[in-house]
């Protein structure tokens, strides 16, 4: 560590990831920050989530939350500007959101550098605040999400103005793959080039959380996979691929040889046409498949993820568009070749380990040569993966993340 930080940790969903989470832990968030804070440097972090209001001024291990009161009212004119600024930047409380963060910079500061999690928001606040003329330290920006909408099977990129706002006030900007890296240039204007926004990129993976690592330490190891069951791990919706795994399955050789087909995970968002898609592919499947050889388990608690996990002999990730993919590493950490797709910001880890195949988005049919090409006799993707197993536990825990994420606060903050 070069020197000690003192870090405003912008979070808007910080304690409602921890209350979703149901762990006393906290959520992903709070373990890379206290990760962050056992480095020795002060991290104290503004939570605007609705769920904080009885947390005011609580601690929460080494950190402290703050919330601010112009959440609550705010006068005529900023009113005003909000409304002007959401239909500009898309953001319902853009304005009085600067506001608060001056307040908080006045009320809890200095600070070194601001650090901004999670979606857009945090970060397009901090711009804003910026393009207000409000003096602020160093930002940098964490990208876990972007915002986008599928036109035949093919993300097509959201608020674009926001976007570009926030990156152009941001000191850097950490993506969570070297796929939205690249995606990020759809947000350059003539104030913030392909090139100086590519400057300011860096690559840092998103961590995996304690709860992962002590449930799979707890489960029973000696699970061993059993032959040909072939496992889909994601949400039912458009895009995990869930639908494009059920054509797969119909097309492939192993399904006439009795092989098994797991589907773990529910829906997530209200899409009736998906839904149908869905209820008519499982169908087929089923009606040319044996009973015993479809199994749809719907979400289930991550203790038995893990154990269905090290029952199969292969994960399936085929999304359509995913900006990392945790379950893809957990997978590996568990000693299973992965399946996945280009467009998966976690496919380098499956090429370089060859661990796994990759192939192109939204096409049944090379999902299918790839299922049976992992199952073939004598392949070597599944001793791969049992051998790269440690080394990623190692490299995926709040600590080793927080470690890489101080680098850079401390480049910038200098």
């Amino acid at each position: 560590m070069t020197r000690r930080l003192r870090i405003a940790l912008l979070s808007r969903w910080y304690w409602e990831e921890n209350r979703r989470s149901g762990t006393a832990e906290g959520g992903a968030v709070q373990q890379l920050a206290e990760a962050m804070a056992d480095l020795g440097h002060e991290v104290v972090v503004l939570s605007q989530s609705p769920h904080v209001r009885a947390l005011e001024k609580s601690q929460v291990g080494k950190l402290e939350v703050w919330f601010s009161p112009r959440d609550k009212k705010h006068d005529l004119i900023t009113g005003l500007r909000d409304k002007w600024a959401k239909r500009t930047y898309h953001h319902r409380k853009l304005h009085s959101d600067a506001l608060a963060l001056r307040d908080f910079l006045a009320q809890c500061g200095p600070f070194d550098v601001i650090w901004t999690q999670g979606e857009e928001p945090d970060g397009l606040v901090a711009g804003f605040a910026r393009q207000l003329g409000m003096t602020l330290p160093p930002v940098l920006i964490q990208i876990y999400a972007l915002r986008y909408r599928f036109e035949n099977g093919v993300p097509h990129f959201q608020e674009k103005p926001a976007l570009r706002l926030a990156f152009r006030h941001a000191d850097r900007i950490l993506a969570n793959s070297e796929l939205v890296a690249a995606s990020l240039s759809t947000y350059a204007d003539g104030l913030l080039t392909v090139e100086k926004l590519q400057a300011k990129t860096h690559f840092v993976p998103p961590n995996l959380q304690h709860e992962f690592f002590q449930t799979a330490a707890s489960t029973d190891r000696a699970t061993t996979a059993e032959p040909n069951r072939v496992l889909f791990l994601g949400a039912l919706n458009e895009k995990k691929g869930a639908t494009v795994f059920m054509e797969a399955v119909r097309k492939t050789a192993v399904s006439k040889k009795g092989a098994v087909f797991v589907v773990v995970g529910g829906f997530t968002e209200r899409n009736p046409s998906f839904a149908r898609r869905w209820e008519a592919t499982v169908e087929a499947a089923q009606t040319e498949l044996a009973p015993v050889q479809v199994e749809l388990l719907g979400k289930i608690p991550a203790a038995e993820t893990i154990r269905q996990i090290q029952r199969a002999n292969v994960v399936v990730l085929p999304s359509l568009f995913d900006e990392f993919s945790r379950a893809l590493v957990e997978a590996l950490i568990l000693g299973r070749p992965v399946i996945t797709t280009k467009t998966v910001g976690a496919w380098p880890l499956v090429s370089e380990h060859a661990c796994g195949l990759v192939v192109e988005p939204n096409d049944p049919d090379a999902l299918a040569r790839a299922i049976d090409d992992i199952l073939a006799p004598g392949t070597p993707y599944a001793a791969n993966a049992q051998a790269v197993a440690h080394r990623l536990a190692c490299e995926y825990t709040p600590e080793a993340i927080a470690r890489q994420i101080a680098q850079h606060l401390e480049e910038i903050a200098l």
